[in-house]
């Protein structure tokens, strides 16, 4: 069987599309899936206008510069007008959306209700160190949730983890406003970055400076006179002077490299590794209560969480049997046949609205062909109901969102992913559930693959209550589509699954990159 073409030619996510269309690398089959796209869905809506802000106030800030290899800001403002022009096709299509959506644009149900304070979020702080200030009309606290807007920072020091994996810690007085999960405008104060792979290309702009991160530690210090100070603790950032007069080019800067960018010029300074919230000692963020499977040792068809005491039994259609077994990621790994193998456990899952992290390790084979398509479900809990059901799957519905994507089902609702699986190799899944009782899907589901935060290729709004009390509670289940229907024997799930975790909270991109890498949550030895 022929699988679709991904979201957008040659590249997985919204946000690598729009930057061919702001980089001119553009056809008019990417436009026509931006179009798509931008139609149904407010937030991929919302990061296009943000995004032609930037690049419009880079347009007019960097002046013209000789050609160099690789795309720069200072580049784009040659072809920003001829992008624009696209640009304004597709954003006259998504003012159209509004006076009547299709029949695929995904569907916030008219009887409920989302949370009117579950805006786009972007962050959270992770730790406050002798600080005061506030974001809005709000003061600062730990756990906070940062959307669009300025953190004014008083005194003492702020370490805010961005949901791209991105760490930054200010030391006030500073002033951050928050553009996005991988953007910052560092308007006055001092910062410093750190910036794992996942996160590579975040970018903070400063009153005088454009510096986009290539895999790195750097900090940052923002003058009272438009001054911007770079010390590059380690790896390699791009710089540029910005002002409406650029003297130099944009530049990369290496480890144990410093320099001063005002009114256009860049020039080097001494280098200082004693920048105070450089060294500000991140604290280990907390570590919810897990139920974990690791599917190493068995008793029979039995295996047991040595720290929970959950067990975990398998079966092949409602009998004990024996596992299959194979290497995995970390030790053995589980087989699932598609045949009606599945395994059942005594753990009633993380119940209601309350936060949850689900996190393994997966592979599925590319579509034999000619297999029918059928529901799958590869980690479930709860009750097929309105709000009562919590289910990670993957994809088979195309005018859902991408095929072979990792899926999470709660109800009739869901969230999509951009990244096809069926790729017959391991990938390290993580669903983050931030919880709350009208949370809006968009806002509060994020899927990572890889270490990596997805872009939403399709959702559902639906309320997530999911029932782990009632007497149809199901406790969790793998392998096996939770809700088959009547008179149908369920659906079976055809793939491999290592080191199952189920977190009662959600996990930070650090300790998602951490589990990723290590098996656990623990410092490494």
């Amino acid at each position: 069987m022929s699988q679709p073409p991904p979201p957008f030619p040659g590249r997985g996510t919204f946000d690598d599309a729009l930057d061919a269309l702001l980089s001119g690398d553009t056809s008019p089959q990417l436009l026509a899936q931006l179009n798509d796209t931008l139609r149904s869905d407010p937030e991929a809506r919302r990061n296009y206008i943000r995004a032609m802000a930037f690049e419009a106030m880079l347009a007019r800030e960097f002046a013209p510069l000789e050609e160099s290899p690789a795309p720069t800001p200072a580049r784009r403002h040659r072809w920003l007008a001829a992008s624009a022009i696209a640009a304004t096709i597709i954003l006259a299509a998504t003012l159209a959306w509004h006076l009547g959506p299709g029949p695929t644009t995904p569907v916030i149900a008219a009887t409920e209700t989302v949370d009117a304070d579950a805006e786009i979020t972007h962050a959270v702080i992770t730790s406050l160190d002798e600080a005061s200030g506030h974001f809005g009309a709000l003061a600062l606290s730990q756990g906070m949730r940062l959307g669009e807007g300025i953190l004014e920072l008083d005194h003492g020091l702020a370490e805010i983890t961005f949901d791209s994996g991105a760490e930054v810690t200010l030391e006030g007085p500073a002033r951050l406003q928050l553009d996005s999960d991988n953007m910052a405008n560092l308007a006055a104060g001092r910062a410093s970055a750190h910036v794992p792979e996942p996160a590579r290309g975040f970018v903070i702009h400063t009153p005088s400076s454009y510096i986009r991160d290539l895999g790195t530690d750097f900090a940052v210090d923002v003058r009272d006179d438009r001054e911007t100070d770079l010390h590059v603790l380690e790896g390699e950032v791009e710089a540029s002077a910005t002002s409406r007069s650029v003297v130099n080019p944009p530049q990369i800067l290496r480890q144990r490299e410093a320099v001063r960018l005002a009114a256009g010029r860049m020039v080097p300074i001494s280098f200082r590794a004693d920048h105070p919230a450089a060294h500000h000692k991140q604290r280990s963020a907390k570590i919810p209560p897990s139920v974990h499977w690791s599917f190493d040792s068995w008793d029979g068809d039995t295996t047991t969480d040595p720290t929970s005491g959950h067990w975990l039994q398998l079966l092949h259609n409602k009998d004990p049997g024996l596992p299959e077994t194979l290497a995995g990621p970390f030790g053995n790994a589980l087989h699932f046949d598609g045949l009606g193998t599945y395994a059942r456990s005594d753990y009633p899952g993380v119940g209601g609205s309350q936060p949850r992290t689900v996190a393994c390790w997966l592979r599925l084979q590319p579509n034999p062909a000619g297999t029918r398509p059928a529901p799958n479900g590869i980690i479930a809990w709860g009750v097929k109901r309105a709000a009562g059901k919590w289910q990670l799957a993957w994809n088979q519905a195309p005018g859902q969102g991408t095929v072979g994507a990792a899926r999470v089902e709660f109800g009739d609702g869901y969230a999509i992913g951009a990244t096809d699986l069926r790729d017959g190799r391991w990938h390290h899944l993580a669903v983050v559930y931030l919880g709350g009782p009208r949370a809006n899907v968009a806002t509060h589901v994020r899927i990572y693959v890889d270490g990596r935060l997805e872009s939403l290729t399709g959702r559902r709004q639906r309320r997530i209550d999911t029932d782990t009390t009632s007497a149809a509670a199901r406790p969790l289940m793998l392998g096996r589509h939770l809700g088959p229907a009547p008179g149908r024997e369920p659906f079976s799930f055809e793939g491999d699954l290592d080191e199952v975790y189920v977190f009662e909270g959600p996990l930070l991109p650090g300790q998602i990159g951490h589990l990723m890498q290590h098996n656990s949550l623990r410092p490494a030895k």
